[in-house]
């Protein structure tokens, strides 16, 4: 039973100093249009440009999530067009 005890202690140690997985950075817009009009908007903007995005329908509004891109950039002066 004290066996079972020091692995166990042992197995907690190494989770809580184990490296935790980091969050990635988003920017978040919100804009009442549709969908399928941001990205109509968003395309004419960039057209040939990958961007980064993630769009997530709340009902009434949507949100942009803008990953892994500067809140200046380009990708950024796009969504602030388009919201």
């Amino acid at each position: 039973m004290k066996e079972i005890g020091i692995v166990t202690l042992l197995s907690v140690v190494a989770v809580a100093a184990a490296p935790s997985a980091r969050s990635e950075h988003s920017t978040v817009f919100v804009t009442q249009k549709s969908t399928q009009a941001f990205g109509a908007c968003f395309a004419a903007a960039h057209a040939g440009t990958r961007a980064d995005l993630l769009v997530i329908d709340r009902g009434s509004r949507r949100e942009i999530h803008l990953r892994t891109a500067s809140t200046d950039g380009a990708e950024a002066q796009g969504v602030k067009q388009c919201i």
